[in-house]
Order: structure tokens, then C-alpha cells, then sequence
């Protein structure tokens, strides 16, 4: 079994092409969360740009200077790295809406300044643009695929999100080499709405189906994945589950990624769309605070629950009564 991939090249709202592509995207969305797109946006100078410069330069620093990308948003908010026997690092920017938060970003670590990596921001500028588009085109073809037709609830779910970069690098393993079936970042669900997950030349990147066997995404030079979190079955009521996936590189080869995630701005609650709760689809969550949710899930009860979100927000079922009618 496998993700089909969904061409998404050339596609306006509304025009043609778009209801056929519509359906196939919420399919797989519905199927697997998540869904495998070509798409015009990051193209190949690009995505040179960024994973054969930026991204090699950014990880070269000194660890001192990388544990400098600190965020208190969210749990794991900035870099991790240094973890024992997982050759994986990454940072965050926390705010790619405009050039000011990654020049802030570039000055955080190189405090000294680094004009040469200043003049390629608008690399992670421009990646981060097309990375935005692409998930609301995404997000909105879902929900009109599931039956929203209120336009107004989708702009409005747009603009309560904020968007960040998440920049991720797997370096070789001397044990790996041994044992190709290692995991380099173990099974997850993300707490976020969803992840644009975009890999570059080297595969890595496995997704569970629903028969419970793993699918490698291939790192194609003209494809990305989007993948839904844990928020995005709050907002649809239960009929996108958030995908689980996991990092495994078989050939053990220094590899780059990208995450460009979306969370709602502080003080949003997130909420089933209204289109999407009747009597055959009950409520399945409570509105809940995004931030509060990623707070429980790296809890001491979150990591030991078996559903996360159904502990924090979930409705119970009620089981109908039977009445018992006596002669």
C-alpha cells in the first residue's frame, strides 16, 4: 500500500481541476492525515538554497551558539539536540510572517554578525511563503471536502494561525550501520494544526497506515507532505486524525528537513467547524487552549496516556439507556 500523490500544480480555488484535486486530497487526509502533494513552490535553487547552504551553515555552528534558539511558547520550543545515542538536531524559528523575527533570529546566533547568512534569510523568507500558501490551500480543500461551505469559518481559521520553521538535521550513526532498521526519531503525533514537511535528496520520513504498516515518503525534488496534528481533528471534529510518523534512513547518509507548523495566536481557542457536527457526528472535543493541550500532552500524565487529546478535551460517549418495561 501507498499515499497516491495529489498534483496541486497551476490550481486556483474554485477552478478547474480544483473539486477533483479537493477530493483526493481529503481522502488521503481522512485515510492516512496526511497527504502527498506536488505543487509549484519551493523550486530547485530554492531548496539549494536553503538545504545545500543555509541549513548546513546554521548546523555547523558551535553548540553553545545553537542552544541560544530559545522559545518558552511551547514545549520543546527552540533547539534540541544533543540527545544520547540520536544523531538529530534541530531549531525553530518561531515567526516566519516576516523578514524582521529571521533577521532577529540570524542576530541571535550570530551575534557578531554573519552578513553572508543575513543576505540568504530571504531564502527562509520566501520558503517559509510558499510553505504558508500551500497549507491553506490544503487546510481549505479539506474542509470544504468534509462539507464546509461557510467561506468566512475557513478565512477566519486561517487567520487565527501563526506559522513556524522548524529546521531539523540527522547525521550518521556509526551504529546504524549495523542495524539498518534504527529509528532516528522515534513514532509521534505533533500537537500543532499541521506540518508541511518538506525532505531534500535523502529519504527519512515514514508514515503508519491504516493497516499499520510504515510508508517511506520519497524525498522527490518536486513534492512535500502535509501532515495533520493533533489540533486539525479538534477542528474537523474527529474525521482527520493526526498522523503518526516517524525518521528512519535506512542508508544511514547526513540528512536535511524542514517543518513549516501552524498553531493558533495565544488566546485563540480551538473548535470543531460548526458545518461538521450534527447527528450523525456528535462532538467529539471540547474547545481547548492549544497551548494549554501541548502543556498536558509533555506532561507526566500526557506522555503515559494512550490518547492525549481524548484525555484532555475529548466528550464522553453517552451509551443510550435501555429501559426495561415490565407487564
Amino acid at each position: 500500500m501507498e499515499i497516491t500523490k495529489v498534483d496541486l500544480r497551476g490550481l486556483e480555488s474554485g477552478g478547474r481541476g480544483w473539486d477533483d484535486a479537493r477530493d483526493a486530497v481529503t481522502a488521503s487526509m481522512v485515510a492516512y492525515g496526511c497527504v502527498v502533494v506536488q505543487h509549484d513552490g519551493f523550486g530547485r535553487d530554492l531548496r539549494q538554497a536553503l538545504f545545500g547552504r543555509a541549513l548546513p551553515e546554521l548546523f555547523g555552528l558551535p553548540v553553545e551558539a545553537k542552544q541560544r534558539n530559545v522559545y518558552d511558547d511551547v514545549q520543546y520550543g527552540g533547539y534540541i539536540g544533543q540527545i544520547p545515542g540520536m544523531a538529530y538536531e534541530s531549531m525553530r524559528l518561531q515567526d516566519v510572517s516576516g523578514a524582521g523575527p529571521i533577521r532577529d533570529f540570524a542576530g541571535l546566533l550570530w551575534p557578531q554578525g554573519n552578513p553572508a547568512f543575513c543576505a540568504r534569510s530571504d531564502t527562509i523568507g520566501e520558503f517559509a511563503k510558499d510553505g504558508m500558501k500551500l497549507e491553506q490551500t490544503v487546510t481549505r480543500m479539506v474542509l470544504e471536502g468534509l462539507g464546509v461551505r461557510n467561506r468566512k469559518a475557513i478565512d477566519a481559521h486561517h487567520e487565527m494561525l501563526g506559522y513556524h520553521l522548524r529546521m531539523s538535521y540527522y547525521g550518521t550513526s556509526p551504529d546504524q550501520k549495523q542495524d539498518a532498521t534504527k529509528v532516528s526519531l522515534p513514532a509521534h503525533r505533533d500537537y500543532v494544526m499541521t506540518n508541511v514537511i518538506v525532505q531534500h535528496e535523502v529519504e527519512g520520513l515514514e508514515v503508519q497506515l491504516s493497516d499499520g504498516s510504515w510508508f517511506a515518503v520519497p524525498p522527490e525534488p518536486d513534492t512535500c507532505i502535509v501532515v495533520a496534528g493533533d489540533l486539525l481533528s479538534v477542528v474537523t471534529n474527529g474525521r482527520v486524525q493526526a498522523c503518526l510518523h516517524r525518521v528512519r534512513t535506512p542508508s544511514n547518509r547526513e540528512r536535511f528537513a524542514t517543518l513549516l507548523g501552524c498553531m493558533p495566536t495565544a488566546g485563540c481557542m480551538v473548535r470543531a467547524m460548526d458545518e461538521l457536527v450534527d447527528e450523525d457526528h456528535p462532538l467529539m472535543y471540547r474547545p481547548c487552549d492549544p497551548y494549554a493541550y501541548s502543556d498536558f500532552q509533555y506532561s507526566e500524565q500526557g506522555r503515559k496516556s494512550n490518547d492525549a487529546l481524548k484525555d484532555f478535551c475529548g466528550v464522553p460517549k453517552i451509551e443510550p439507556r435501555v429501559l426495561l418495561l415490565r407487564s
